[in-house]
């Protein structure tokens, strides 16, 4: 699968391709985090497939205003952050837009902390845990989550996604016990691997959460 384009119908059927690769890495010590908001279908289809607890990992992208789906770091609910100065040089992204998109990024989480609810996880009873995410395109997302989790837990991570650009799996290479992404491609437009692909808005992943909750009451673990 490694270079090809097109070859997911749309999320679900690539949590499916996903989950049935690390199926023998899963066992009662595991769990999964997904990070909003295109990894929520992601997660909500693998954690079904495997049956093993299922949470959301809260992190927001810092975003370039004029840029179409492109960032420069993330923000994690704990404070973590990871900015990429790449980025930050190549688009002539002054300070000021920088802490706007901070504020952004903070506006972002509040409103997932409202919408996804107060329930922490307790992941203290867990070994492993698989972060997922609908791709890793520059990298800074998942490296984020990564740092984020480890500040609070000493389990091993794996770093997991149907597709990725493969100088953005590069930047895990160090934080993550291990990195699962059958689609590796040299280019880092993560759409490109699916054939259907709208972009989530926060209401569509609350309501995905929500049924996945109706439906599977005991799997659901909280936010990481």
């Amino acid at each position: 699968m490694r270079g090809r384009l097109k070859i997911y119908r749309d999320r679900v059927h690539a949590a499916k391709i996903l989950a049935k690769m690390i199926k023998d890495l899963v066992d009662e010590n595991t769990c999964l985090a997904a990070i909003p908001n295109g990894g929520v279908p992601v997660g909500v289809t693998m954690a079904e497939m495997l049956n093993i607890g299922l949470g959301l990992m809260i992190v927001a992208r810092l975003l370039i205003p004029w840029e179409r789906m492109m960032g420069f770091g993330a923000l994690s609910l704990d404070g973590v952050l990871e900015i990429n100065w790449e980025n930050v040089k190549r688009f002539n992204i002054v300070r000021e837009v920088i802490e706007e998109q901070l504020r952004s990024a903070r506006r972002k989480i509040d409103d997932m902390l409202r919408r996804f609810g107060p329930r922490v996880a307790d992941i203290s009873c867990y070994k492993t845990m698989i972060l997922v995410d609908d791709g890793i395109a520059s990298g800074y997302t998942m490296l984020t989550s990564i740092k984020s989790v480890r500040r609070r837990w000493d389990g091993k991570v794996i770093a997991a996604a149907p597709t990725g650009f493969k100088d953005g799996i590069s930047l895990l290479k160090d934080t993550a016990d291990m990195i699962l992404c059958p689609n590796i491609k040299s280019t880092i437009h993560i759409r490109d691997a699916y054939i259907y692909f709208p972009k989530l808005a926060c209401h569509e992943t609350e309501k995905i959460l929500r049924e996945f909750k109706e439906r599977f009451p005991s799997l659901f673990i909280g936010r990481i």
